[in-house]
This record gives C-alpha cells, sequence and structure tokens, in this order.
C-alpha cells in the first residue's frame, strides 16, 4: 500500500502516520539502530561505545577517557587516588544509566543530529 493511504482497503484499519508525526520528522530520524544502541550502551557503556556508533566522536572520547583515568587512578593504590576513581567511576556509570534512560524515551540523538528512535514511535 502506498505510505499516504489512510485506511486498509481489505479491513478498513487506519494505516495512515499518526497526526503528531510529519513529512519531515521522518527525515529527522536516525538509520542507527535502536537495538544496537541499547546493547552497546547496555554491555560497554562505561567506555562510551554507543557513543562512537551512534557518530558523538567526541562524546565518546570524552567517555573513554573518563573510564581510563579512573581505572589508572585505582592502579595507583594511592587512598586519594582510589577516591578520584571512585568519583569518577561513579559519574561514567550514572552518566550511562542517563544516555540509556534517554535512548528508552526517544530523546537520543546521533553525530548528525538525528533521533534515534525506538520501534514504534513513529
Amino acid at each position: 500500500m502506498p505510505r499516504e493511504t489512510e485506511v486498509c482497503p481489505s479491513c478498513g484499519h487506519p494505516c495512515s502516520l499518526p497526526p503528531t508525526a510529519t513529512a519531515a520528522d521522518l527525515h529527522d530520524i536516525s538509520p542507527k539502530s535502536f537495538g544496537t544502541a541499547v546493547a552497546l550502551c547496555g554491555v560497554f557503556g562505561i567506555l562510551g561505545i554507543h557513543h562512537f556508533y551512534l557518530g558523538n566522536i567526541l562524546h565518546g572520547i570524552a567517555d573513554f577517557l573518563l573510564c581510563v583515568v579512573a581505572l589508572a587512578c585505582f592502579a595507583s593504590h594511592e587512598p586519594s587516588f582510589v577516591l578520584i576513581g571512585m568519583f569518577l567511576l561513579l559519574v561514567d556509570i550514572s552518566h550511562t544509566v542517563w544516555v540509556m534512560i534517554r535512548l528508552f524515551t526517544g530523546n537520543t540523538r546521533d553525530g548528525h543530529g538525528k533521533l534515534v528512535v525506538y520501534p514504534g514511535q513513529i
């Protein structure tokens, strides 16, 4: 059926785009996979791999460096550095949870400013 068809000719079910979605909105959708972004965020979140996948390179580098510096602080065995490492790791984990929430709510954009949509969002 053509996209502009408002009702199914067989069953009469409405099949047009929801009133909130316009043609301009469809050009604002990222080609990046929601499932891949969620999986990368869940498994490699503190390393920032999901940011590299989405094209947010600087954000990914910052996330990766945050994790590396935290691990370097732990490796020093100096009590004050270990405390700093714990703080950095807590910040990194909190940021990963925040990004995951934004992914699940459909508010994440890729490196080109396009929305990463979850299945059924549009």
